[in-house]
């Protein structure tokens, strides 16, 4: 099943579980523009292929991209494909900036470290 969850609810799910990946599915150029710090990025396009990158077995997925749709696509893609802890964000990267949350621009830095201390608090 495939939960539709708020930025809110994304955060507390991030820093109450390291098994928690945030998933980034928008484009190159998106993702270079802005993206949020400790995201894993995998362009929609390139999901299919790079499946071998995320552990179904230890992992809860909160995908996001740009407003949520192509997100959706991913969480359904991931559930085909033996995924089974899936929560699409609403309004992806959009909300997530509404609400006051940082974001890392003009940097494809990849951060892989625990996600409990990226955003402990609102800009």
């Amino acid at each position: 099943m495939i939960k539709e969850i708020s930025v809110e609810e994304a955060i507390k799910m991030l820093k109450g579980d390291e098994n928690v990946i945030l998933l980034d599915v928008r484009t190159q150029q998106e993702y270079y523009t802005e993206h949020v710090k400790g995201s894993k990025w995998i362009p929609l396009d390139q999901v299919s292929y790079r499946l071998q990158e995320l552990d179904k077995k230890k992992a809860i997925f909160a995908c996001f991209c740009r407003t949520g749709h192509r997100s959706f696509k991913a969480c359904e893609f991931l559930k085909e494909n033996g995924f089974e802890e899936l929560h699409n964000v609403k309004g992806g990267i959009e909300a997530w900036k509404q609400a006051g949350y940082e974001t890392v621009k003009n940097s494809m830095e990849e951060y892989q470290g625990s996600f409990a201390s990226v955003n402990s608090g609102v800009n």
